[in-house]
């Protein structure tokens, strides 16, 4: 206990830090010795493990970008995206020959680069392969539309010579028909006219050239997109006989004028099925160079997996003695870390005992819940525990608030008390006035009484009586009054009827408000008459805000005041509105400050609103202050109703 007297709360942390900061000292040295040997170790890796792992990563993504390339290589759409492509591969390739010249530098890497090189140049003659295949494939395209072109084109010039010659064999037979028509005077043809049946058959001969000659061109034309060579030899059997039926047909017309150039313009159309123009020739040959270009590329897939199978090989190998080489670095650390471990957890359990038992509950406990008693007592609550413990400085702390605190009741006690006094000596002239005037009466009937009694009249000294009696409990009521208001109220809580309580202060102020001739209304809910507050200190918060209502109309023309009291969001609301000049917004928020007045100097100190604002917080209620629909100034005071709570 005396050292604790001693060293108090500084003496205390700096040995505790000085605890801690010898062991953090300790690690740290333990993992400065650590982390030298264990970067030995790492400088090895990086001097020659490091760069062999770089050289064989390198290897292995130029490999992989080769392998994405070469199919679409296969597939390229023209010349310029061949090209394109053909760039990018042999890029690679160049960068694939210079990382294998360094092989034999990387270290950790014992394989022989013999197979990698073998590899290497089987897969570039392949690319080059797989790339004049491409351009042939291009080439043979390039030339099927060249020839499907032309094909269009013989196909228009056979329907520009067919098409007038059917024309005109229509027109020979219906002028034929004519002519028999009017030289038998009938419009049925005889079957022995040989000129009209042979322009007949000549017609269908041509009807049926149009039909095979469109054919022909269709059949010739379907054979660039054929998908094999059966296909193709199958279209060209039929085109074949096609050809004879129209070769048969043209026999037929060959006295028909135009023939010859009909004729023409069907071999125009058969020379795209034979010899250097074939089509059917043409797409046999690509469909060999895309057979061709398949297996090129199936054999470029099975170079580049033999070639990623070896780069991955080198990659193992690389890694294996990577690890090789950090497994002994591991090694050369893992005493220094289990010590330093031990260390760390030693540390970490000390600071978390002073942090838990010392500074938590200690010291952090105990100002938290000062923290909390200065709270509370700065919300008004004078009740407030403040807990005193230990013997240090907060200790102290805690006796000085508790001090406070039981000064700070004493203190509001006594202002709260000369407030309502004060109050009460400002009433004192119009209470004054209240006592004489039922006096003078009493003193007035009292001489009248004896007079009747000398005169014998009984009854009418009884009625005199009668009033006297009636004047002296008036009296004894204001008197009542002010007992009570003058006596030091109890803290505690109960059932007050808010009728009552504004019928008591309208007794003590009916002086006052008779001298300033103001006219005060009370509207009292039969829903909102009980709340939970102290019978006096209500009373008294009532005669302040009262008081300041009949000050604020005594000047104006209306001098009118109205006390209601409601139900709202579960409290009753006592408000007291009047019919002044009201309270400006800038000053709205000032009016419950202490010793804030807006009255000349001698009438008052400023302290009513104030204590009356801080008794109504202690019943758990609010005040506030606003505008009232008049133009004066409107108090609200909001309270608890009395079924909330029972009597404290």
């Amino acid at each position: 206990m005396n050292l604790g007297l001693r060293l108090g709360i500084r003496g205390r942390l700096f040995l505790a830090f000085g605890a801690v900061a010898a062991m953090t000292v300790a690690a740290s040295v333990i993992g400065w010795i650590s982390y030298a040997r264990l970067g030995d170790g790492l400088d090895r890796v990086v001097r020659t493990n490091i760069p062999a792992m770089r050289l064989v990563t390198e290897l292995a993504e130029k490999g992989a970008a080769i392998t994405g390339m070469a199919p679409a290589l296969a597939v390229a759409g023209d010349e310029f995206e061949r090209d394109r492509i053909w760039q990018v591969l042999f890029e690679n390739l160049k960068r694939l020959d210079t990382l294998l010249g360094s092989v034999e530098e990387g270290q950790g890497t014992p394989v022989a680069r013999a197979d990698l090189e073998t590899r290497v140049a089987a897969l570039t003659s392949n690319l080059r392969e797989l790339d004049e295949n491409v351009r042939r494939r291009l080439w043979y395209r390039a030339q099927k539309e060249e020839l499907a072109e032309r094909l269009r084109w013989a196909s228009a010039d056979f329907l520009d010579e067919i098409e007038p010659m059917l024309d005109d064999t229509r027109f020979n037979i219906e002028v034929r028909l004519e002519q028999a028509a009017s030289s038998i005077g009938s419009i049925l043809i005889s079957g022995g006219d040989g000129a009209v049946r042979q322009a007949s058959i000549n017609q269908q001969a041509l009807y049926r050239i149009n039909a095979d000659g469109n054919l022909l061109a269709g059949l010739i034309g379907r054979a660039v997109n054929l998908p094999d060579e059966s296909s193709l030899q199958a279209t060209e059997f039929y085109l074949r006989e096609v050809q004879g039926r129209v070769e048969e047909d043209i026999k037929i017309i060959a006295g028909v004028p135009g023939s010859l150039s009909l004729k023409q313009s069907l071999e125009d159309i058969l020379a795209f099925s034979k010899g250097e123009k074939s089509l059917y020739d043409l797409r046999k040959e690509e469909l060999e160079t895309l057979d061709k270009g398949k297996e090129l590329l199936q054999r470029n897939r099975q170079q580049v997996g033999e070639l990623s199978r070896l780069i991955g090989e080198r990659v193992r190998q690389a890694s294996a003695v990577a690890t090789a080489a950090t497994g002994k670095s591991r090694q050369s650390i893992r005493q220094g870390k289990m010590l330093m471990l031990v260390t760390v957890g030693a540390s970490l359990i000390f600071t978390g005992l002073i942090v838990w038992l010392y500074v938590g509950r200690s010291m952090v406990g105990r100002i938290t819940r000062l923290d909390a008693s200065m709270r509370a007592i700065a919300d008004g609550d004078l009740d407030a525990d403040v807990p005193v413990e230990g013997t240090d400085e907060i200790g102290d702390m805690a006796g000085s608030l508790r001090t406070f605190r039981d000064r700070l009741g004493a203190t509001q006690a006594e202002l709260v008390q000369a407030g309502k006094l004060a109050a009460l000596g400002q009433l004192s002239a119009g209470i004054a006035h209240e006592i004489n005037q039922p006096l003078a009466a009493i003193r007035h009937y009292a001489r009248n009484g004896e007079k009747f009694l000398e005169q014998g009249r009984a009854d009418e000294a009884k009625l005199n009586l009668l009033k006297i009696s009636q004047l002296t409990e008036r009296v004894r009521q204001i008197i009542s009054r002010l007992r009570s208001m003058a006596r030091k109220p109890g803290k505690g809580l109960n059932e007050v009827d808010l009728e009552k309580v504004v019928g008591n202060v309208l007794v003590l102020l009916e002086g006052v408000a008779h001298k300033c001739d103001a006219k005060i209304k009370t509207k009292i809910d039969a829903r909102a008459r009980k709340v939970l507050a102290g019978q006096v200190r209500l009373e008294q918060v009532v005669l302040n805000v009262l008081s300041n209502a009949l000050d604020a109309v005594r000047a104006e023309p209306v001098r009118t005041i109205l006390i209601t009291s409601v139900r709202n969001r579960g409290m009753v609301e006592l408000s007291i509105a009047d019919s002044g000049s009201g309270i400006s917004p800038d000053l709205q928020e000032q009016v419950f400050d202490p010793f804030f007045t807006t009255k000349d100097v001698g009438e008052g100190l400023g302290l009513g609103l104030s204590i009356s604002f801080n008794i109504v917080k202690d019943f758990g209620g609010a005040m506030t202050v606003d505008k009232s629909c008049g133009g004066g100034a409107v108090f609200r005071i909001r309270l608890k109703p009395a079924a909330q709570g029972a009597a404290r």
